[in-house]
């Protein structure tokens, strides 16, 4: 049996600090899938632009290349995340602040990877 999920959450849950990183948010959805979207709080973003630079550097020790800028690798790593989240249960996953780290990490490197690789099939 899978373990639960442990949500470590570092920002209180009441407050002002609660207003602006946990009720703002950004819904993500690909044609209407998932329903009401992949929801990221400001907080949770913050999370995949730091785990969207550490995909970028595994990604280019393992390709040569980096995925592109910083708006790339956080697309890239926002939609690894979403992918692994929704359809990867790993039984050694941990969470901050709602996002699974592991899970999105992995999803990330994975998406990076195959984009890199794609994109430098294409120039040849």
């Amino acid at each position: 049996m899978l373990l639960a999920v442990q949500n470590l959450n570092f920002i209180p849950n009441s407050g002002i600090l609660d207003d602006i990183f946990h009720k703002s948010w950004l819904a993500v959805s690909v044609a209407g899938f998932p329903p009401g979207g992949y929801k990221v709080t400001l907080i949770g973003l913050i999370i995949i632009m730091i785990i969207a630079i550490a995909a970028n550097g595994i990604t280019e020790r393992l390709t040569g290349k980096k995925v592109g800028g910083m708006l790339a690798a956080v697309l890239v790593t926002i939609l690894g995340s979403w992918l692994f989240q929704a359809y990867v249960l790993l039984p050694f996953d941990f969470s901050i602040e709602g996002v699974r780290i592991i899970a999105a990490l992995l999803g990330a490197v994975v998406i990076a990877v195959f984009w890199t690789l794609i994109r430098g099939q294409g120039k040849k």
